[in-house]
């Protein structure tokens, strides 16, 4: 499981320990000195179920597939180096033929130096990333 998992598992919990603790009425609860804290407890409670569940169920999102699926076109190079970004691959600038894509120590693609790609370059990039398989042409020998 990875940590976002386990914290939004651990906040559900909390929060349901939070709610069963607080003895709050919900319907019809009169609100005094004494039955604050009780409220703030419910209250925090459902705040922390809340954000569990949005944190034990978000995914790591496959943006260049959603990008191919959606049929969009990405020109722009500094739009892929982020998609690359937030997919979690390592980019190595500095290259003459551009910004190196890494995942783990291969090389899965280069995107170029310049400002805008074709778009069939953009296409081959982003299968590139979707799929975490190089996208050179191998020579037979």
């Amino acid at each position: 499981m990875n940590k976002k998992r386990i914290l939004g598992f651990s906040l559900v919990l909390i929060g349901a320990v939070l709610i069963i603790t607080s003895q709050t009425q919900i319907l019809g609860a009169v609100i005094g000195l004494n039955q604050i804290s009780s409220s703030v407890g419910l209250i925090v409670g459902l705040v922390f179920v809340g954000v569990g569940t949005l944190l034990f169920f978000a995914q790591k999102g496959n943006y260049a597939q959603k990008i191919l699926d959606d049929r969009k076109y990405v020109d722009k190079t500094n739009e892929l180096k982020s998609v690359a970004r937030d997919m979690g691959y390592k980019l190595d600038p500095g290259y003459n033929e551009g910004t190196r894509v890494y995942k783990d120590n291969q090389v899965i693609t280069v995107i170029p130096n310049h400002r805008t790609v074709s778009r069939g370059v953009s296409q081959s990039i982003l299968e590139a990333l979707a799929t975490g398989l190089p996208n050179f042409r191998r020579r037979n020998r």
